[in-house]
Protein backbone atom coordinates (compact mmCIF):
# COMPACT_ATOMS: atom_id res chain seq x y z
CA UNK A 1 0.00 0.00 0.00
CA UNK A 2 1.20 3.51 -0.82
CA UNK A 3 2.20 5.90 1.90
CA UNK A 4 0.03 8.96 2.38
CA UNK A 5 2.77 11.15 0.93
CA UNK A 6 2.98 8.97 -2.21
CA UNK A 7 -0.80 8.94 -2.59
CA UNK A 8 -0.98 12.73 -2.26
CA UNK A 9 1.81 13.15 -4.82
CA UNK A 10 -0.02 10.83 -7.24
CA UNK A 11 -3.26 12.74 -6.68
CA UNK A 12 -1.65 16.05 -7.65
CA UNK A 13 0.14 14.46 -10.61
CA UNK A 14 -3.25 13.28 -11.87
CA UNK A 15 -4.58 16.84 -11.54
CA UNK A 16 -1.68 18.11 -13.66
CA UNK A 17 -2.63 15.58 -16.34
CA UNK A 18 -6.15 16.98 -16.45
CA UNK A 19 -7.80 14.32 -14.31
CA UNK A 20 -10.27 16.26 -12.17
CA UNK A 21 -12.03 13.20 -10.75
CA UNK A 22 -15.41 14.33 -12.12
CA UNK A 23 -17.82 12.43 -14.33
CA UNK A 24 -20.80 13.98 -16.09
CA UNK A 25 -24.21 12.33 -16.26
CA UNK A 26 -23.65 11.66 -19.97
CA UNK A 27 -20.25 10.07 -19.31
CA UNK A 28 -21.65 7.97 -16.49
CA UNK A 29 -24.34 6.59 -18.76
CA UNK A 30 -21.67 5.45 -21.23
CA UNK A 31 -19.46 3.98 -18.49
CA UNK A 32 -22.43 2.04 -17.09
CA UNK A 33 -22.96 0.42 -20.51
CA UNK A 34 -19.38 -0.89 -20.51
CA UNK A 35 -18.61 -1.80 -16.92
CA UNK A 36 -20.14 -2.41 -13.54
CA UNK A 37 -19.78 0.57 -11.24
CA UNK A 38 -20.46 1.09 -7.55
CA UNK A 39 -22.62 4.16 -7.00
CA UNK A 40 -22.27 5.68 -3.54
CA UNK A 41 -24.96 8.21 -2.62
CA UNK A 42 -23.81 10.22 0.40
CA UNK A 43 -26.95 12.30 0.90
CA UNK A 44 -29.30 12.08 3.87
CA UNK A 45 -31.23 8.77 3.94
CA UNK A 46 -34.60 10.51 3.56
CA UNK A 47 -33.44 12.29 0.39
CA UNK A 48 -31.99 9.05 -0.97
CA UNK A 49 -35.37 7.40 -0.38
CA UNK A 50 -37.15 10.08 -2.40
CA UNK A 51 -34.98 9.53 -5.48
CA UNK A 52 -31.60 8.00 -6.25
CA UNK A 53 -29.62 6.51 -9.09
CA UNK A 54 -30.59 2.94 -9.83
CA UNK A 55 -28.48 0.53 -7.79
CA UNK A 56 -26.94 3.25 -5.62
CA UNK A 57 -25.91 2.45 -2.06
CA UNK A 58 -26.65 5.10 0.57
CA UNK A 59 -24.01 5.88 3.18
CA UNK A 60 -24.35 9.35 4.70
CA UNK A 61 -21.18 11.38 4.04
CA UNK A 62 -20.07 11.60 7.67
CA UNK A 63 -20.32 7.80 7.99
CA UNK A 64 -18.32 6.82 4.89
CA UNK A 65 -15.17 6.27 6.98
CA UNK A 66 -17.02 3.69 9.07
CA UNK A 67 -18.02 1.71 5.97
CA UNK A 68 -14.91 1.75 3.78
CA UNK A 69 -14.54 -2.02 4.09
CA UNK A 70 -17.94 -2.37 2.35
CA UNK A 71 -16.93 -0.31 -0.69
CA UNK A 72 -15.21 -2.38 -3.40
CA UNK A 73 -11.73 -1.42 -4.55
CA UNK A 74 -12.06 -3.48 -7.73
CA UNK A 75 -14.80 -1.30 -9.26
CA UNK A 76 -15.05 2.31 -10.31
CA UNK A 77 -16.82 4.16 -7.48
CA UNK A 78 -19.12 7.02 -8.45
CA UNK A 79 -19.92 9.28 -5.49
CA UNK A 80 -22.97 11.51 -5.66
CA UNK A 81 -24.36 14.10 -3.29
CA UNK A 82 -26.61 17.13 -3.66
CA UNK A 83 -24.39 19.39 -5.78
CA UNK A 84 -21.01 17.68 -6.05
CA UNK A 85 -19.11 19.49 -3.31
CA UNK A 86 -19.33 16.89 -0.53
CA UNK A 87 -18.79 14.10 -3.05
CA UNK A 88 -15.60 15.82 -4.21
CA UNK A 89 -14.24 15.79 -0.67
CA UNK A 90 -15.12 12.12 -0.20
CA UNK A 91 -13.60 11.23 -3.59
CA UNK A 92 -10.33 12.98 -2.73
CA UNK A 93 -9.95 10.96 0.45
CA UNK A 94 -11.03 7.71 -1.21
CA UNK A 95 -8.47 8.20 -3.99
CA UNK A 96 -5.77 8.69 -1.36
CA UNK A 97 -6.82 5.29 0.02
CA UNK A 98 -6.48 3.64 -3.38
CA UNK A 99 -10.08 3.69 -4.64
CA UNK A 100 -10.83 4.43 -8.29
CA UNK A 101 -13.41 7.05 -7.35
CA UNK A 102 -14.92 10.07 -9.04
CA UNK A 103 -17.67 12.55 -8.28
CA UNK A 104 -20.87 12.95 -10.28
CA UNK A 105 -20.50 16.46 -11.69
CA UNK A 106 -23.31 18.62 -10.34
CA UNK A 107 -24.50 15.87 -8.00
CA UNK A 108 -28.17 15.00 -8.10
CA UNK A 109 -28.79 18.44 -9.62
CA UNK A 110 -27.21 17.35 -12.91
CA UNK A 111 -29.31 16.44 -15.96
CA UNK A 112 -30.58 13.09 -14.72
CA UNK A 113 -32.50 12.35 -17.92
CA UNK A 114 -29.49 10.31 -19.03
CA UNK A 115 -29.56 7.97 -16.04
CA UNK A 116 -31.89 5.33 -14.61
CA UNK A 117 -33.52 6.44 -11.36
CA UNK A 118 -35.36 4.73 -8.56
CA UNK A 119 -37.93 6.77 -6.66
CA UNK A 120 -40.55 6.33 -4.02
CA UNK A 121 -43.99 5.71 -5.54
CA UNK A 122 -46.80 7.79 -4.06
CA UNK A 123 -50.55 7.36 -4.37
CA UNK A 124 -51.75 10.91 -4.90
CA UNK A 125 -55.28 10.13 -3.69
CA UNK A 126 -54.21 8.79 -0.30
CA UNK A 127 -50.78 10.43 -0.15
CA UNK A 128 -49.39 7.16 1.15
CA UNK A 129 -45.95 6.31 -0.07
CA UNK A 130 -44.21 3.04 -0.67
CA UNK A 131 -40.53 2.47 -1.17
Amino acid sequence: MKTIVEAVADYFQDLKKGCNNLISCEQLKEVMKKEEVYILDIRKPEDYEEEHLEGAVNIFWSEVGDHLNEIPKDKKVIVCCYSGQSAGQVVSLMRLLGYNACSLKGGMKCDLTYLPLEARCCDIKTESCEA
